[in-house]
């Protein structure tokens, strides 16, 4: 069984990932 605590950081860091990208997507949008 894998520990819920490293499931937890890698959730949280492709999540933080993700929300990166569409920030930097929203503001080159923006940008134009």
């Amino acid at each position: 069984m894998v520990a819920p605590r490293a499931v937890w950081k890698g959730f949280l860091k492709v999540g933080s990932v993700s929300c990166g990208v569409k920030l930097v997507g929203a503001t080159s949008e923006t940008g134009k």
